[in-house]
């Protein structure tokens, strides 16, 4: 299974940073497919979420596993 793990930054302090596994209940799958949908999900997070306001999508990655797992 691929999962996509976004990494978010403060806007104003860009060396504060969080980690964010977007739960999905159906992985995606494939790599191409991940890639593909990350930059749509990420800017979904940062319209709809709250705790983001304020941060930009510094880096993401698409891995193999099941999600929640550490990374």
């Amino acid at each position: 299974m691929v999962h996509l793990v976004l990494i978010f930054c403060l806007s104003a302090t860009p060396n504060m940073c969080k980690q964010v596994q977007p739960p999905f209940e159906q992985p995606y799958g494939s790599l191409m497919g991940c890639m593909v949908q990350a930059q749509f999900v990420a800017s979904d997070m940062l319209r709809d979420r709250l705790d983001l306001q304020g941060y930009r999508l510094a880096r993401w990655r698409c891995v193999s596993g099941e999600p929640g797992m550490p990374l």
